[in-house]
């Protein structure tokens, strides 16, 4: 193995190591949806781009216009209270610090913009980024803000700009999952 198939097994699994702990000791919630998350980021991660770096102009039109919608989605979990209606969700779940909770959504946006510069310039391990993106962000926001809204029985901030990712989530999964299929003819 040359040192771009190390570094490419390597990064990805040590960024996924550091997420989890980071989720683990953010807040409570975060263990449940986006420590999962991690995990399947990884494991699809490996079974895709760790092999092949996808088609940039296949990706990043669709990967660029869910990160903008989850810009949207931020600013109406932030104003309509997200951080501090968690305590609605799970009996004994403390709401989030409002400089924790801002804190930790505009890291997160700068890592998945720093993979889609990763995706642009065919680079593999910072597809990492984008797969926890497409299952914490994408995918994670479009089931589990509607089943919020169910077990508060009514709004639960955020919803509204989840709906987009019922479609722009599957859209995204399977252009970063094509390259599995266009693997065999590459050769």
């Amino acid at each position: 193995m040359h040192a771009d198939g190390i570094r490419d097994a390597v990064l990805p699994v040590a960024i996924g190591i550091v997420g989890i702990v980071v989720f683990f000791l953010v807040h409570p919630l975060q263990k449940f949806a986006f420590m999962p998350a991690m995990i399947l980021a990884l494991f699809c991660y490996f079974l895709t781009n760790y092999r092949t770096a996808p088609k940039p102009m296949r990706v990043l039109p669709v990967y660029l216009t869910a990160l903008s919608l989850q810009f949207l989605h931020f600013t109406e979990e932030y104003v309509y209270g997200f951080h501090f209606r968690v305590v609605e969700i799970m009996e004994g779940v403390p709401p989030f610090d409002v400089n924790t909770f801002v804190a930790f959504n505009m890291i997160a946006y700068f890592l998945f913009l720093m993979g889609a510069l990763g995706l642009y310039r065919e680079m593999k391990w910072p597809m990492i980024f984008i797969w926890f993106f497409t299952f914490g962000g994408a995918l994670g926001n479009a089931v589990w803000h509607p089943l919020l809204a169910v077990k508060v029985g009514g709004y639960f901030p955020g919803l509204f700009t989840s709906f987009a990712y019922l479609i722009l989530g599957p859209i995204l999964f399977m252009r970063l999952w094509e390259v599995r299929k266009e693997r065999g003819t590459r050769r």
